[in-house]
């Protein structure tokens, strides 16, 4: 009776590959450490007109927000709603009804329906300007965790490198 042998497996890179896969996983090597030291190697910065627009996107923002610069509608609503009011009192004037309840009660209602326009305008343009807000800090935010993840993803590279490298496997003894 004969005893079984053993067989032995050995897995390893192909010879032929060794001073490719040397070069590739040295250049690996450099990188990530060099960004896991500073990870603006591996996430590329803002540019400067993503950043400008940025900065314009938040003063914009809170303008619309405060009802300030380009977004203050005060002096508009009070001259329209100064206007409607002159417009009222002459048409009151000259139908003779100047001073009337019906009349003022007209003149308060027309003058209340204009004030609510103008109030839906501020609130519609405080909304957008919160909204605006919001997505350039969510713009922000995505870049800066973008960066907090910068050691991963060079992590993740390298070890990718390691896993694919090409393997050899060979088989000895037994039967």
């Amino acid at each position: 009776m004969g005893g079984g042998g053993g067989q032995t497996v050995t897995s390893g890179i192909d010879p032929e590959f060794i001073p490719y896969i040397r070069d590739v996983l040295s250049d690996a090597e450099t990188r990530y450490q060099s960004t896991v030291k500073d990870p603006s190697k591996l996430v590329s910065g803002l540019d400067p007109s993503q950043e400008e627009a940025l900065k314009a996107q938040e003063s914009q923002g809170r303008q619309m927000m405060a009802g300030t610069g380009i977004y203050d509608l005060s002096g508009l609503a009070k001259q329209d709603l100064q206007s409607t009011l002159g417009g009222l009192q002459g048409q009151a004037s000259m139908g003779g009804a100047l001073g009337s309840a019906r009349s003022q009660a007209a003149t308060n209602k027309a003058l209340l329906d204009k004030s609510g326009d103008w109030l839906s305008r501020r609130q519609e343009l405080a909304n957008a300007g919160g909204k605006m807000l919001g997505e350039a800090g969510t713009t922000r935010r995505d870049y800066a965790q973008q960066r907090l993840d910068a050691p991963h993803t060079a992590a993740s590279r390298y070890f990718g490198y390691l896993g694919s490298a090409p393997q050899e496997q060979t088989t000895s003894g037994g039967k």
